[in-house]
This record gives structure tokens, C-alpha cells and sequence, in this order.
């Protein structure tokens, strides 16, 4: 039997796609690994030394920071460490830090997998209450500083041209974080389902990349244009973003999305996308238990095969400014990802279908308004404000259908049994799927 025969039988892939599938399962449980030093803890407090090797995150109540380089009273040890910090002292990427803690390995709570969400990051141990710290500035030049920066000045420059919350959830909608928004507008995100945005994925990335290009390719620039120009804003906004695991992942993701454009064969782009996946996975396996990544590879598959055949059908949305295919990417994302969040999250959003339907078609026009205020804030502030008007607009609007929506009573609803229902609605999806593929291979 020649291997283009399994191909093209469904019964004959779906076997081969279960066998791999348990065989992986039953490699991965051949060779167990071992966490690295740094969660070797004490039981008591220590001395720890380590380097600022991420970006510092800045909350209300303190400072989020992710050490390397550590050692325990001068003994070197494997692996990342995790401190949350006062808000004084002041620490920034590159600094080297001293100070005392009882380190403590990272636990699950809540039915929040938080050990094994830190493994994606290289994280292996916590310190949550660090004393007599002490901060030593660094003197050397880094590119990852240099980013950091520029994306520091971005922030502060969405600060200056649009008032708030606009500034903190379009800064969110471009680079990720949702700490700068109030307490009450946070539950209102969570209550209609639409977090997602508020992160730094390939979920957004690619949503404005298809409908970029859609825009792009119905002017006079034509498709080749089109194609290179959205690649140079991909890449442009890796860096402004701050170039971090996430924001890398998200820029590839986008980049997937100007390929399939390029190719333009389903088929291809399947295993582009999955080797691209394998790729990434080969490097960092645990972020096979990175829900960020989850819900990226699985939108980015979404809008890359469904977006075209069902915005097709989705004839009464205005074909104008991409606006079906947006809306048409947006669908095909919240229907495929709905396992994933009823896996990890354990709620289901009744009016969460309804929200994103509204919302995410915004998305990608908030995100390039937005990015546009941004260059013009770059080079007066005046012209930046007047310009991000259109951005402040959106941002009005999406805010608004936000919180209307979180306001109705019993909107985000605790499910029993989530992960069964999520396993239900996979195979479901699965089952479709399979059918629709099955039709297609006798025709």
C-alpha cells in the first residue's frame, strides 16, 4: 500500500493519527524529567542571588520577576526563579539581584495547573516575600534591554494620547497585560469570555493579519504588496511589543496567516503549520501546557482554513474594509478554541458567542488605529491624539459592549463537569470534521 493511499482514506488516517498519538504518549511516559536545581529548596529562608531575565511586570501591589543565573548561598543552580517584589526598589531587565527568601516550589490551586504553567517559562520555584533586597543596575548593553525599552516608551506613549481605560486595554490589545484595568472592568472581561484579547497571542495577531491582507489586496497595492507589507508590520511589531516567548509565538502565528496567502494550498499550510508547531515544541516541550499557545495554534488553524469557505456563507456581513472576513475569522476562532477554555477554565460564558461576535471583528481596526496613533505619538503627541481618535472610538465601543454584557446577572456560569463537556465538545467538532472530510474524499 503506497502511503498516498492512507492519505486518503479518513478510516486509514484517523488509525495512523491515534497510533502516533499513542505512542508519543507512551514515549513521554518512558522518559520522565527531572526538574532542574533551582527546585531543590530549602526549608528555610536563604541567600539568593540571580539576573532579571524577563521583562518586569508592575502591578498595583508589586513587582513580578523572573530571575536566571540563580544560586542558593553562592551554589549555582539550573533553572528560572520567580519573585514577587515590593514595588520599591525599582528593578529593571539586566539588574542582578541579592536579597533573602524562603523559596518554595510552585503548587496547583483551584484547579489552576500553576506548577506546570511556570515549567512552560523555565520555572521551577517561587519566592514570594523577598527581604533586604538588594539591587545591582546593569552596565551592559543587550538587545533585549534596547527592545524593552522602546516598548516602555510605546506604553507611556499610549498613556500621553488617549485617556483611560482606553490606553490600558488598547496597550493589552497590542502588547498583551490586562494589570492597569480597574477590578470591575476585569470581571466584565472574564464574565463575556473575551480575556483572550487582553493577551498577546496569535488569537489577535492573526485576526489582523487576515484582515489586513483582505484590505490590502482589494486596493491598488495588489496581493504581492499586500503580502510584504504585512509581514514588515509583523515584524515590526514583534520588536515594539517586546520581543518576549509569547509575543515571538504570537509574530509567527500572524506570519502563518501572510504564508497561507502566499501558498494558497490548504493542504500546505496544515503541515507548515504543524511543523512550525513541532519546531517550537522541540525546543520548549512544556508548552504543549501553555493554554496561550493552545488557544494561538488552534485559532491560527481556525481562521487559516474555515475563514474563506465560511465567510462564503456568511453573506449578510458587509464585504467592506475585510470586515466578513474579520467577522468570518472571528467565528471560526470562538468555535474551535471552546474546548481549550472549557478545559482550563471551567466556566462557559452564556453570552460569551454573542460577545465576541461583536467584539472581535473590532479587533484587528482598534489594534491598527491604535498602532498609527502610536507612530504619530512617536513624533508629537498633539498629532498622535488627533489621530487616535479612531482608536479611541473603537476601544469606546468594544468597552461598552464588554461591560453591557458582563452586566447581565449569571452571564459566566460554573460547569460541573467542564472537562467532560470540553472532551464532549471536541469530539463533536472532531465528528464534523471527519464527516466533512469523508464527503469530500468520495466526491
Amino acid at each position: 500500500m503506497r502511503p498516498r493511499d492512507i492519505i486518503k482514506s479518513p478510516s486509514k488516517t484517523l488509525a495512523l493519527t491515534l497510533a502516533v498519538f499513542c505512542f508519543g504518549v507512551f514515549i513521554f511516559t518512558l522518559f520522565p524529567q527531572a526538574p532542574p536545581s533551582v527546585a531543590d529548596v530549602p526549608s528555610s529562608a536563604i541567600r539568593v542571588e540571580g539576573v532579571v531575565s524577563a521583562e518586569v511586570e508592575r502591578r498595583v501591589d508589586g513587582q513580578r520577576i523572573e530571575l536566571a543565573s540563580v544560586a542558593y548561598v553562592d551554589e549555582a543552580k539550573e533553572g528560572k526563579l520567580l519573585v514577587w517584589a515590593p514595588l520599591y526598589p525599582e528593578v529593571e531587565y539586566g539588574d542582578s539581584l541579592v536579597f533573602n527568601c524562603r523559596v518554595e516550589r510552585p503548587t496547583a490551586f483551584e484547579g489552576f495547573a500553576y506548577d506546570a504553567y511556570l515549567a512552560t517559562k523555565g520555572i521551577y520555584a517561587v519566592c514570594f516575600q523577598p527581604q533586604y533586597i538588594d539591587v545591582h543596575p546593569s552596565t551592559s548593553w543587550s538587545v533585549v534591554g534596547v527592545i524593552l525599552t522602546i516598548k516602555s516608551f510605546a506604553t507611556d506613549t499610549l498613556r500621553t494620547v488617549l485617556p483611560e481605560p482606553h490606553s490600558s486595554f488598547l496597550s493589552g490589545l497590542l502588547f498583551g497585560g490586562s494589570t492597569a484595568l480597574s477590578g470591575d472592568l476585569k470581571d466584565d472581561f472574564r464574565a463575556t469570555g473575551t480575556s483572550h484579547i487582553l493577551a498577546a497571542s496569535g488569537y489577535n495577531v492573526s485576526i489582523f493579519s487576515i484582515t489586513f491582507l483582505s484590505f490590502i489586496m482589494s486596493t491598488r497595492l495588489g496581493r504581492r504588496r499586500g503580502l510584504v507589507l504585512t509581514t514588515i508590520l509583523l515584524a515590526l511589531y514583534v520588536i515594539i511589543a517586546g520581543a518576549s516567548a509569547a509575543v515571538i509565538r504570537a509574530g509567527i502565528m500572524g506570519f502563518l496567516v501572510v504564508l497561507e496567502k502566499w501558498i494558497s494550498r490548504k493542504a500546505y499550510m496544515l503541515n507548515v503549520m504543524l511543523l512550525t508547531a513541532s519546531v517550537m515544541l522541540a525546543f520548549n516541550p512544556f508548552l504543549l501546557y501553555d493554554v496561550g499557545f493552545q488557544l494561538s495554534f488552534v485559532a491560527t488553524i481556525a481562521i487559516v482554513t474555515l475563514t474563506k469557505p465560511w465567510s462564503e456563507r456568511l453573506d449578510f456581513v458587509p464585504d467592506v474594509i475585510g470586515l466578513r472576513e474579520a467577522f468570518a475569522g472571528s467565528l471560526a476562532a470562538t468555535v474551535l478554541t471552546l474546548p481549550i477554555v472549557l478545559w482550563h477554565f471551567g466556566t462557559v460564558s452564556l453570552i460569551s458567542p454573542f460577545a465576541n461576535l461583536l467584539v472581535l471583528p473590532l479587533v484587528p481596526y482598534a489594534m491598527a488605529t491604535t498602532g498609527i496613533g502610536l507612530l504619530a505619538g512617536f513624533t508629537f503627541v498633539p498629532i498622535g491624539t488627533l489621530v487616535s481618535l479612531l482608536a479611541w472610538a473603537l476601544s469606546n465601543v468594544m468597552l461598552r459592549v464588554i461591560e453591557a454584557f458582563g452586566s447581565i446577572p449569571f452571564a459566566l456560569t460554573q460547569v460541573t463537569h467542564a472537562r467532560l463537556l470540553a472532551v464532549v465538545v471536541a469530539g463533536i467538532l472532531f465528528l464534523i470534521w471527519f464527516k466533512h472530510r469523508y464527503a469530500s474524499s468520495r466526491t
